[in-house]
């Protein structure tokens, strides 16, 4: 659907995120650093 679903700022190095909201699907992700600048990106399957 190309949909923002989720967006964090995280307070340290290290997330855990928990995928119990996500529907089922593809999901595309982008790491950026404080700049705005892609530092990583992929994409995960949600499968219930």
């Amino acid at each position: 659907m190309g949909k923002k679903v989720y967006e964090l700022i995280p307070a340290s190095q290290r997330v855990n995120l928990s995928l119990n909201g996500f529907y089922r699907g593809v999901y595309i992700f982008q790491l950026r650093d404080k700049s705005g600048k892609i530092i990583d990106s992929g994409r995960f399957q949600v499968v219930k």
